[in-house]
């Protein structure tokens, strides 16, 4: 009998240009969600190149060997280094079990989407043409009705993310 696959959790992506906020916004959203009762994954994709393992380490040195793949795994936490993993889905797969994951990047994926835009960084707004973002976080108002927040309002954005996941309040995992 082949293993049964455990249900991913939602994926909302953070999307918008660099240095609009993003990142922040994410950092700010997790601790909130977490107080509501939230279990908040956060994976991101980026264009760039990155050399993630160190040079000499035993994991490059086995991939460099020629495994396709390797991982460890500590105390405090585990790191994978193998190749790249196409879509937030499955990059979330490798995830534990989460309530939400939390996506910066993967613009072309259909996934729902909260714009995060910034005047000084692009007048040009995703939301005008991309009908998945459901909520912007500005500092000037969209050119179509959506929830709007401020920069700094993780508190608002996270209450509409647990009323879209269907939850209004829950007491944190001790």
């Amino acid at each position: 009998m082949a293993p049964r696959r455990r249900r991913l959790a939602p994926i909302i992506v953070i999307s918008g240009p660099s240095g609009a906020g993003k990142t922040r916004l994410i950092s700010l959203l997790v601790p909130r969600l977490a107080a509501l009762g939230f279990r908040v994954g956060v994976v991101k994709h980026s264009g760039h190149p990155h050399g993630f393992d160190v040079p000499g380490k035993d994991t490059e040195l086995v991939r460099r060997a020629g495994a396709v793949a390797a991982a460890i795994t500590g105390p405090t936490e585990t790191a994978w280094f193998g190749p790249p993993i196409a879509g937030a889905r499955a990059l979330a797969r490798l995830l534990p079990p989460v309530d939400l994951v939390l996506a910066e990047g993967f613009k072309g994926e259909r996934l729902p989407r909260v714009e995060v835009h910034r005047r000084r960084v692009s007048r040009a707004f995703l939301c005008a043409a991309d009908r998945a973002v459901f909520a912007v976080v500005t500092d000037e108002p969209p050119p179509r009705a959506l929830p709007a927040f401020g920069a700094d309002d993780a508190d608002g954005l996270a209450a509409l993310l647990a009323g879209r996941l269907g939850r209004r309040r829950r007491r944190a995992a001790r």
